[in-house]
C-alpha cells in the first residue's frame, strides 16, 4: 500500500473503492463468468494489450470512473497523486508476491497466498497488490487458492474476495478483458497520465471562518440534540450507577495514572480522568465506535483473527460478528451497523439480548448494499435516521509507525451520497438516495442530529475540515432534496472528526508530524525525546470548540503510542481506541476533558 507511511496510508486508500476499512467494506461484487476450465492449468494472470499509449490511458481511466462518481472515484479521488501511489504499489505487491504467475504446487501456490497477507495483522488488505485488487476473484487468484488449499479452497478464497476485490459498493467488477486494460496501464507505469487525469487540486491557504449558523445551531441542540432528548428519554448510561454527577461515572475502572506506561496521557489536560475501560489482546482494524449510552464498543478485529468485535462492556465480554469493520451505532441507542457484504444495520436490541455472536442472519438485522463503505450515521429528532459515505482515505495508522495524517487529494468530482431511511418493525428500509457535490471534499462524518457534516480538505501546509449545515425538504415522492452550504472552515490538521451529541465539540486525532515539536513542548525538533517520538511515531487526541474554533490537546502519548478513532457518547464521556505499538496492546480508554471544558 505504501512505501514507509505512506505505503499504508495508501494502501488503506485501495482498501476500499465503495467504502470502509483499509478503514472500510461493501457487498463483494458478484462473480465473474469467466471461471477457470480447468484447475490443472493456471489461466492467464493478465493478458498484454496493444493498444498505443494515449487510447489505453483514456480507456483505463474510463474504467476506472474519472469523473462519473460510479466506480473507484465514488470512493477515492483518483487524482495524479493517487494514481501514482497506486502504481508504486502495485510495483512493491508484484515484486514481492506475485513473481511465479504460474505455480503448479500448492506449497508454490500457498507461499503467494501467505505473501498477500500484511505484515502487520496477518490479513489481507488491496494495498497489499495496488491495482491489482481489481482482479482478486477473476480465475488466476481463484486458481491459487484451490492449489493451494485443496478441497478446503472456498473458506479462505471467500475470506480473500470479501477483503481484497474491488471495487465495492455493488458495482460490477472488471471482466478479465476490462482488467487487462487497466493493468496494461499501470504496467506501463501510467503513460499519458497527464492527457486523462485532470491536474492536482492547489491547496488553497486556510482561513478559520464561523458563521452564525454555528452559534444558532449549537444552542439549538442544547435543547433538541440527542444528548438532552437522551436524557429525557431516561436513558441510563453506562457506569453512572450511583454517581452523583457524570464526572463520577466510570468510577470502578482503573486510571490511566495507575501505570507506568500510561502516567503521562493526562500531562495535557492534568485535570482529567482517563479510564481504562477494556485491554485487547488482539489488534483492531480502522476505526472504533460506541453506542450512545456508552455500553457497546465496535470495532474490525478480533481474537480469532478475522471479522469484527462488539465488546459488552457491562457483561465484560467480547462478541465476534461476521463483519469486517466500519462501525456506527444510532444516536437515538436504537441500532448500529457493521460493514461485510453490504451495509449491515441491525437493531439494538440484538445486542441487548446478550448474543455469543453476531452473524447478521438475526431477523434484527437487514443487509443494505447501497449504503458504501466509510458511512456515519444520524438521526434527525422525530425523523429519518441518515447515512452519508463518499470519498475517503482508509486511516489504520499505528500498527506500523505512521508519521503523517492521511491524506487529502480528494478531486474536484467528489460528491457524497445521502441514505435516508427508517425501520418499519421489521427491518431497515432505504429511500432514494441523494447526491450532493463536494469538491475537493473527503472523509465526511454526520453529526448526531444529521443537520451537520464535516469533512477533510486539502489545505496549505496539511489539512483542513469543512462543516456544511444540512437542510432536508421532502420531494413529493418520498424522498427529500437537499441543500449543504458551507458554513465553517477550521484550520486544524487531523483525522476522522466526530461530533459531541449537543454538537458543540469536535474531536479527532492526529499523528505526530515533523513540525509538532513545539506544540508538544520540545526545545526543538532534534531534541532527543522528540526524535524518539517521531521514530516510534505517536498520535494524540484532541478537542475543538465549535463556537471559537480552539483546539485543545486531551492526550499525550509516548512513542509508539496511538490514541485514534476519538468519539462521545451521549453524556460528553469521550473514548478512545489506543494502539500501543511498544506493549502490543490496544485500549478502550475513556475522558471527562470535555466535561471539563464545559464547565464555566
Amino acid at each position: 500500500m505504501r512505501t514507509a507511511c505512506r505505503s499504508v496510508l495508501v494502501a488503506a486508500l485501495l482498501a476500499a473503492c465503495g467504502g470502509g476499512g483499509n478503514d472500510g467494506p461493501d457487498a463483494t461484487p458478484d462473480a465473474p463468468t469467466d471461471a477457470p476450465t480447468d484447475a490443472a492449468i493456471p489461466p492467464a494472470f493478465r493478458n498484454p494489450v496493444s493498444l498505443p499509449d494515449l487510447e489505453l490511458a483514456q480507456m483505463a481511466a474510463t474504467l476506472l470512473g474519472e469523473g462519473s462518481g460510479k466506480m473507484c472515484d465514488a470512493c477515492h479521488g483518483l487524482t495524479r497523486t493517487y494514481l501514482r501511489s497506486w502504481d508504486a504499489m502495485t510495483d512493491a505487491g508484484e515484486s514481492a508476491c506475485l513473481t511465479d504467475l504460474a505455480p503448479t504446487t500448492p506449497a508454490a501456490a500457498m507461499t503467494i497466498v501467505n505473501c498477500l497477507r500484511d505484515e502487520s495483522d496477518n490479513l489481507w488488505h488491496p494495498g497489499k497488490i495496488g491495482i491489482h485488487a481489481t482482479a482478486a476473484g477473476l480465475p488466476w487468484f481463484e486458481y491459487v487458492f484451490r492449489l493451494a488449499h485443496g478441497d478446503a479452497w472456498q473458506a479462505p478464497f471467500d475470506e480473500w474476495t470479501d477483503r481484497v476485490w474491488m471495487p465495492r459498493g455493488g458495482r460490477t467488477p472488471y471482466t478479465q478483458a476490462e482488467f487487462d486494460i487497466v493493468a496494461e496501464w499501470f504496467a506501463r507505469d501510467l503513460p499519458n497520465l497527464d492527457d486523462v487525469i485532470a491536474s492536482d487540486p492547489v491547496p488553497p491557504p486556510c482561513d478559520t471562518t464561523i458563521g452564525p449558523e454555528i452559534a444558532t445551531h449549537v444552542a439549538a441542540m442544547e435543547t433538541q440534540g440527542w444528548r438532552q432528548v437522551n436524557e429525557d428519554a431516561g436513558i441510563n448510561m453506562f457506569g453512572c450507577q450511583g454517581a452523583a454527577t457524570t464526572r463520577d461515572c466510570l468510577s470502578t475502572f482503573p486510571l490511566s495514572t495507575a501505570n507506568t506506561w500510561s502516567q503521562g496521557w493526562t500531562a495535557a489536560a492534568p485535570a482529567q480522568k482517563i479510564r481504562i475501560l477494556r485491554e485487547l489482546d488482539y489488534g483492531t482494524n480502522f476505526w472504533t465506535r460506541s453506542s450512545a449510552d456508552g455500553r457497546f464498543v465496535a470495532h474490525g478485529g478480533n481474537a480469532s483473527g478475522n471479522g469484527s468485535t462488539v465488546i459488552d462492556l457491562q457483561r465484560g465480554v467480547e462478541i465476534p460478528a461476521n463483519a469486517l469493520y466500519d462501525p456506527g451505532f444510532f444516536p437515538d441507542n436504537s441500532g448500529f451497523i457493521l460493514q461485510g457484504g453490504g451495509g449491515q444495520f441491525c437493531l439494538q436490541s440484538l445486542l441487548t439480548g446478550n448474543p455469543s455472536s453476531i452473524s447478521f442472519n438475526e431477523p434484527e438485522c437487514t443487509t443494505l448494499a447501497q449504503v458504501g463503505l466509510y458511512q456515519h450515521l444520524g438521526r434527525v429528532n422525530g425523523g429519518d435516521f441518515f447515512t452519508v459515505h463518499g470519498q475517503f482515505t482508509s486511516d489504520n495508522g499505528g500498527h506500523n509507525v505512521t508519521g503523517g495524517d492521511p491524506a487529502t487529494s480528494f478531486s474536484s468530482s467528489a460528491r457524497n451520497t445521502f441514505t435516508p431511511m427508517i425501520h418499519d418493525g421489521n427491518d431497515y428500509v432505504a429511500k432514494p438516495q441523494i447526491e450532493v457535490s463536494t469538491p475537493y471534499e473527503g472523509d465526511m462524518e454526520m453529526s448526531q442530529s444529521a443537520r451537520l457534516v464535516i469533512a477533510r480538505t486539502g489545505t496549505q501546509g496539511g489539512s483542513g475540515f469543512i462543516v456544511r449545515h444540512v437542510t432536508y425538504t421532502p420531494n413529493g415522492a418520498g424522498g427529500y432534496i437537499i441543500d449543504a452550504p458551507i458554513v465553517a472552515r477550521y484550520c486544524v490538521r487531523g483525522g476522522k472528526p466526530g461530533w459531541s451529541y449537543d454538537e458543540r465539540w469536535l474531536t479527532y486525532h492526529h499523528y505526530v508530524g515533523a513540525n509538532d515539536w513545539q506544540e508538544l513542548g520540545y526545545a526543538s525538533a532534534t531534541d532527543p525525546a522528540f526524535v524518539a517520538l517521531r521514530q516510534q511515531g505517536a498520535a494524540n487526541t484532541y478537542v475543538l470548540d465549535m463556537l471559537t474554533g480552539e483546539a485543545r490537546r486531551v492526550t499525550t502519548m509516548g512513542p509508539g503510542q496511538y490514541a485514534l478513532y476519538p468519539h462521545f457518547r451521549s453524556d460528553g464521556w469521550l473514548y478512545i481506541q489506543i494502539r500501543d505499538r511498544i506493549r502490543g496492546r490496544e485500549y478502550v480508554v475513556a475522558s471527562d476533558v470535555a466535561l471539563i471544558f464545559e464547565s464555566p
